[in-house]
């Protein structure tokens, strides 16, 4: 991997810390991982809502988050790209972070970009119903049903709108499998 390849990793403790890195990196970099210790530690440590909010003010947006270890995790942020779509609620978050008057310039590029495009969750519902092919491959495996009632609600919201938001029934039946054989696996 060469120099320019690399992706910055960086600690911060406060939320005025990572609007300075955002504020003084937001156009020349274009991925970050932020290092965050997980609350049991007791270090200081941003919050993902408060994290995210500053990463849209700057044009940017969370992506995955990766576990370290017993303490720490990585949260990757990314440069949204021109042709980003946004999803309902971060256009929420820009609206208000906009209002408030926070955003940079860029910010406010990018938002104005997101809000004249469809969200990538358009006519997916806030709280969805499990699906009915769900539904079905839940009813031919007891264990996985059982596993998966222990599931909390906002991880059970997430996984069914992962379903509705396939394109294709391959897709669809894919994320089911995934479903049925993470809840199989489930202590």
């Amino acid at each position: 991997m060469e120099d320019k390849d690399k992706i910055p990793i960086i600690v911060v403790y406060t939320i005025e810390d990572w609007r300075k890195w955002l504020d003084k990196n937001h156009l020349s970099e274009k991925k970050v991982g932020v290092i965050s210790y997980k609350k049991h530690t007791g270090k200081p440590s941003i919050g993902h809502r408060e994290a995210m909010h500053e990463a849209i003010a700057f044009g940017w947006i969370d992506t995955t988050l990766k576990r370290l270890d017993e303490e720490r995790y990585v949260r990757y942020f990314v440069r949204r790209g021109d042709n980003a779509n946004w999803s309902k609620n971060t256009l929420k978050y820009g609206k208000e972070l906009f209002e408030a008057g926070r955003m940079s310039e860029q910010g406010v590029l990018r938002y104005n970009q997101g809000v004249k495009k469809r969200p990538h969750d358009y006519g997916i519902p806030d709280n969805p119903k499990m699906p009915l092919e769900l539904k079905k491959a839940l009813e031919k495996n007891e264990r996985a049903k059982r596993n998966f009632d222990l599931f909390p609600p906002s991880s059970k919201k997430r996984l069914y709108r992962a379903i509705l938001k396939a394109k294709t029934l391959e897709t669809k039946m894919k994320r089911i499998e995934e479903i049925i054989n993470s809840a199989l696996s489930a202590k």
